[in-house]
């Protein structure tokens, strides 16, 4: 009695391009997925300086640098800074979202009425995952105007020309700072806290 035996050939030429085709279409969904996973604080922190650019763009517009409205007795603290932000239009209370990130909690309340309206409650270092830097408008345009508090992901940095970037947590030292410092230590900012 025989056996029928099979070819030995190997592969036929249909089955040859499904298996390629399915591989090629594994590989495009590893290949989606993979930076998905892994680049996730990395899109959040560039979502948060794309955000932050708007701070920049309303004080460099309207306001002036912190430095030198704190110097001119219009600021002296973070919360001052953010009702002068509110009073002068560049944000409603609604808007103050921007200053928050990951583990802070947003900011709910609104503005009092008449032209020297405050927030309430007031905004807090407890709703900004930020730190506004003195920044004047005699220093040079590569000096720190402000900076995601430092993360085990990394933080981002907008200088005063406007310019960003996202480092590592251990390229904290190589910045120039109104006053000096470091970004993790500098204690010239609005809101020094960690």
């Amino acid at each position: 009695m025989r056996f029928p035996t099979r070819s030995a050939r190997g592969f036929t030429r249909t089955e040859l391009v499904v298996a390629v085709g399915i591989l090629a279409v594994l590989a495009i969904l590893v290949s989606l997925a993979v930076p998905a996973g892994t680049d996730l604080a990395k899109r959040q922190l560039i979502r948060d300086m794309n955000n932050e650019r708007q701070i920049h763009l309303a004080t460099i517009s309207t306001l002036g640098w912190p430095g030198d409205l704190k110097a001119n007795g219009r600021i002296s603290t973070l919360s001052d800074y953010i009702n002068l932000l509110v009073r002068t239009g560049c944000f409603k209370p609604s808007d103050l979202k921007i200053f928050c990130g990951p583990g802070y909690k947003p900011y709910e309340g609104t503005l009092s009425s008449g032209s020297d309206g405050i927030l309430v409650p007031p905004f807090t270092d407890e709703n900004c995952a930020l730190k506004i830097y003195l920044v004047k408008d005699a220093d040079s345009s590569n000096t720190v105007f402000l900076a995601s508090k430092n993360g085990d992901n990394g933080f981002f940095v907008i200088r005063k020309g406007g310019d960003a970037g996202i480092f590592k947590k251990a390229q904290g030292q190589n910045f120039q700072l109104p006053g000096g410092g470091t970004v993790e230590s500098a204690a010239n900012c609005l809101n020094p806290g960690q």
